[in-house]
């Protein structure tokens, strides 16, 4: 009854016949359009308590019209994400790439300098400049090697860029950000982006130093459960995260809708796993240092050196003190005294998993030498997750114990 009276009032008012619901029902059509017809309160997601996942490509109306433009899920993990990275003081504003490469070659190509100083760090960074190299023919992204910044300022020129990976992958040196900003101040057009992976906030805030652009693979500590691919460039310049939509609208590295939906269901966890994960990586830090010097040390003789900017040993512990004053991170690397120990090592664990990545809630370990030939064949990579101290600890002894048995026998 009430449906004829609805189709009567339509019809009477533009002298046709309006199509409802009911009037579909069995047809292909009401497949595609009868949820939209009846308008049902039901179907409205603004009550969700949890953020609802949206993955239309394409909208007939509001604030978004095609999703490689914007979207509901990543316009919200954005706001998201830059009141996350920025303060009160310093306001901060985050652009969401498919990966954590797609941003670093978004940051390079907004800038496009001639040459950038940059020293170690993850190669994959070093491969976006070598493309870059290429797509110029050789006039942009020249990589030169960073000096400290007192020798920097001599070495400047307009236009150039200092890009900073602090803590560093995966030896964890700490760069001193503000050192290296006043450095860049004393020529003109000299831009500085630190690369905040290894610390995301709260650990770090780069922003409050000066820095014109923090690039992070979030697929790391800040999504955190090793599920969700992505990157992401936070900026305080609105009218910098304006260019930076825009070319990332031309390039196409748009994230998908369901990782930015993860990464934005991380965030509400991420000061209580990072703080936690770095608390612990400090323990077991301090724990594997005192191998290389206490006599009485179950690990005595088999840990040739720890690297966390947490231990006052590491010659870089005062500044990553003044920079990083939520925590010190997650990662740490050690060298244990001989090749063979260090490869045998993650295979002898339980607990760390032997694989390429960090960040996540799970600890991995990973021989790095297999990855990049730079680095010492000593070395490993650790990245902590949120278990329990004792039971790393624990695993971590037995392994070590068991590698270098196995080594020797």
């Amino acid at each position: 009854m009430a449906s004829d009276a609805k189709r009567r009032k339509c019809a009477a008012e533009d002298g046709s016949e309006c199509i409802d619901a009911l009037a579909l029902q069995g047809t292909a059509t009401a497949a595609i359009h009868a949820d939209s017809l009846l308008a049902d309160p039901a179907f409205s997601t603004d009550a969700d308590v949890a953020p609802p996942l949206s993955f239309s490509t394409t909208f007939s109306s509001g604030a978004h019209v095609y999703s490689r433009i914007s979207a509901p899920t990543r316009s919200r993990c954005e706001a998201l994400l830059g009141a996350v990275e920025g303060t009160e003081e310093q306001p901060a504003h985050a652009v969401l790439y498919s990966s954590g490469l797609a941003a670093c070659f978004a940051a390079f190509s907004r800038l496009l300098p001639r040459r950038v100083f940059i020293s170690g760090g993850y190669h994959g960074t070093h491969l976006v400049l070598e493309q870059l190299q290429r797509i110029s023919a050789g006039a942009r992204c020249q990589k030169e090697v960073l000096v400290p910044p007192e020798e920097l300022v001599t070495k400047l020129e307009a236009g150039d860029l200092i890009w900073l990976e602090t803590p560093l992958n995966p030896t964890c040196e700490v760069a001193d950000m503000a050192a290296y900003v006043a450095a860049a101040k004393s020529c003109k057009e000299v831009h500085v982006v630190v690369d905040g992976t290894f610390a995301p906030p709260p650990l770090q805030r780069p922003l409050l130093l000066g820095v014109d652009m923090v690039m992070h693979a979030t697929t790391k500590g800040l999504a955190g459960h090793s599920d969700a691919l992505g990157g992401a460039i936070c900026v305080s310049d609105p009218e910098l995260a304006k260019r930076l939509r825009q070319d990332r609208l031309a390039l196409g590295s748009t994230p998908g809708s369901m990782e930015v939906w993860l990464l934005l269901r991380s965030l509400r966890t991420l000061h209580l796993r990072v703080e936690r994960q770095s608390c612990t990586a400090g323990k077991l830090a301090a724990w594997l240092y005192e191998a290389t010097q206490s006599e009485s040390h179950p690990l005595r003789g088999l840990v040739h050196a720890v690297h966390h900017p947490s231990l006052k040993s590491c010659t870089y512990h005062e500044v990553a003190k003044r920079q990083m004053p939520g925590g010190y991170g997650s990662c740490m690397a050690i060298e244990l005294t001989s090749e063979a120990a260090a490869k045998a090592l993650p295979g002898s664990l339980k607990l760390f998993k032997d694989a390429t990545s960090l960040g996540g809630v799970e600890s991995l370990i990973e021989w790095r030498r297999k990855y990049d030939s730079a680095i010492s064949p000593r070395l490993l990579r650790i990245s902590i997750g949120l278990e329990e101290f004792e039971h790393l600890q624990k695993d971590m002894q037995h392994g070590i114990l068991q590698a270098t048995a196995a080594c020797e026998g």
